[in-house]
């Protein structure tokens, strides 16, 4: 089966409305709604993020950097042949992409499509990679929160009833969802069942999937490929998704010290576990806004005082929204100064000599 190639539309007034309203809720939420939900003020929180020195600023930049290394080994495992550099750079890009603009998921895929293509890699190959990734960074959001209810249920943590409640929901929720793409992904049977319930559920509110297209080659005819990936790529994949989130969270975490949030390590990880299931569910780019109102909401009802919360979700947000976009910028003009221009401006979507269908070794 020929595989579909993503592909970067024009823009148009509809996408410029959706990026306006995303961008009117984003600060809606962060300016208006954070100080008033949360019952404290502008200048408690800037109160609080003025303690920031430069040493620790750059500390918390190196934490940023190394998670995005950490998570090149991701990469490298769902598509053989991919090295660190240009794992960090397609990262980086679709990093800026993704935070910057609503639904720019999509436009991630299609951009890191493009660049995998001009290095060599084959159609099947990159496919395959993107719907690995996919389900790798799904399934790490949604095992946080699981991590987060043992923490909260075994730990010593005395949280309101409603949190405890709202936490074992989302980790039930959580390691249901691990189980059935566990057994999707190496049982034909379940991804059949799996392949009937989404187009049962979808097929009312799209033509593709009433008509039998998108969910079968999904779920049933890409499985085997997928197979062979997370076989071969499990445990790189799987360490460097850890480490990234181990060392984002040492980030998380140097960020409450320093703006003086006096809530202990076992509330700070269940905290850092919702924000990352927030990102996958919320509506704005990247999350941005409704995780910072969610996080320090839930900080205040662990016991933070209400700046010192609000401080803490907005210099994590500094870190992981703003700074991405410079290295994404840079990332993106390099390739398109090297690779992208020349490929793109002959109608090839491979570098000259190599084979743009080719499956085997890349060009380096």
């Amino acid at each position: 089966m020929e595989t579909a190639q993503p592909t970067l539309r024009h823009l148009g007034w509809k996408d410029v409305l959706s990026s306006v309203l995303g961008l009117a809720i984003v600060i809606g939420l962060i300016a208006w709604g954070m100080p008033h939900l949360l019952e404290t003020s502008w200048k408690d929180i800037w109160a609080q993020l003025s303690r920031v020195r430069p040493s620790t600023a750059v500390a918390m930049g190196a934490l940023l950097l190394a998670g995005w290394f950490c998570y090149t080994w991701v990469l490298i495992g769902s598509l053989p042949g991919l090295r660190h550099f240009k794992a960090l750079q397609t990262n980086a890009v679709s990093a800026v992409v993704s935070n910057v603009l609503p639904l720019g998921a999509a436009v991630g895929i299609a951009l890191t499509w493009t660049m995998w293509r001009t290095w060599g890699f084959g159609k099947r190959a990159i496919s395959t990679s993107i719907l690995v990734t996919g389900i790798w960074n799904v399934l790490a959001r949604v095992t946080l929160p699981v991590i987060g209810c043992l923490v909260l249920v075994a730990g010593p943590i005395e949280a309101p009833r409603v949190v405890v409640i709202g936490a074992g929901v989302a980790g039930t929720v959580g390691a249901a969802v691990v189980v059935v793409c566990a057994l999707m992904i190496f049982s034909d049977r379940v991804a059949a069942w799996v392949s009937r319930a989404l187009h049962a559920v979808l097929s009312p509110f799209s033509r593709r999937v009433r008509e039998g297209q998108g969910i079968d080659h999904l779920v049933t005819d890409q499985r085997r490929r997928v197979e062979e990936v997370v076989r071969a790529g499990w445990l790189p994949m799987t360490l460097g998704m850890s480490g990234q989130f181990l060392l984002l969270f040492g980030l998380y975490w140097l960020a409450a010290r320093v703006v003086g949030l006096d809530v202990p390590m076992a509330e700070l990880i269940c905290a850092y576990a919702f924000r990352q299931l927030l990102t996958v569910i919320a509506i704005t780019p990247g999350g941005l806004g409704v995780t910072e109102v969610g996080t320090a909401g839930l900080l205040i009802l662990f016991g933070g005082s209400a700046g010192a919360a609000s401080a803490t979700a907005l210099l994590y947000a500094i870190y992981a929204h703003l700074l991405v976009v410079p290295f994404g910028v840079a990332a993106l003009g390099a390739w398109w100064v090297r690779t992208g221009r020349v490929a793109l401006a002959s109608g090839q979507l491979s570098p000259p000599g190599s084979d743009p269908d080719a499956e085997g070794e890349p060009a380096r």
